[in-house]
């Protein structure tokens, strides 16, 4: 099973569905800062729709090497979780999204956390191309992507419904020779 080493207290690994209910309280702990920037932490689905849904769709995707949706733990607690939303393996080419519990913020996780993915993108899955897209207001999400050496390509105006409001989002892409 997937599982990757952060630092010594960091590790992504993927979501079984016996972890449904540690995911839900983690969702609903930090909801509400979620749902300013994403969508679908408006209504949050149950542990039930998570263990026999959700989840198992989460590790079809990664079964069909299709991406995956990973856990972050930070010593040995749900912090927030990291994914490939898709491999676009004809083009090498990938975007990553993520969120973050509160308490978590602010120590650099997350920054290590896309930077070594990032690695493994280009190491392990030899891709060649990774983005990422963050709401224009939302600029803890975007300085992360900024930290590591992204390039900001522009911004798709409108691209996010979001509370009733149009939302336009930044995009941002590192490429493999960037990255020597």
């Amino acid at each position: 099973m997937f599982r990757l080493p952060i630092n010594d207290s960091i590790y992504l690994k993927l979501m079984l569905p016996k972890d449904a209910e540690i995911l839900v309280s983690a969702l609903k702990e930090n909801q509400e800062q979620i749902k300013q920037w994403l969508i679908w932490a408006v209504n949050l689905p149950t542990v039930d729709v998570y263990k026999k849904e959700i989840i198992p769709t989460w590790l079809q995707k990664f079964a069909n090497n299709n991406g995956f949706e990973a856990a972050i733990f930070v010593n040995d607690e749900l912090a927030g979780m990291i994914g490939l939303h898709y491999i676009d393996w004809n083009n090498k080419t990938t975007e990553m999204g993520y969120w973050l519990g509160e308490k978590f913020q602010g120590k650099g996780i997350m920054t290590k956390t896309v930077e070594k993915l990032t690695d493994y993108c280009f190491e392990e899955l030899e891709l060649n191309r990774i983005m990422i897209r963050a709401v224009d207001e939302n600029t803890k999400s975007r300085g992360i992507p900024i930290r590591i050496g992204f390039v900001e390509e522009g911004i798709t105006r409108e691209a996010q419904l979001l509370h009733g409001k149009y939302c336009d989002l930044v995009n941002y892409s590192l490429l493999r020779k960037d990255r020597n």
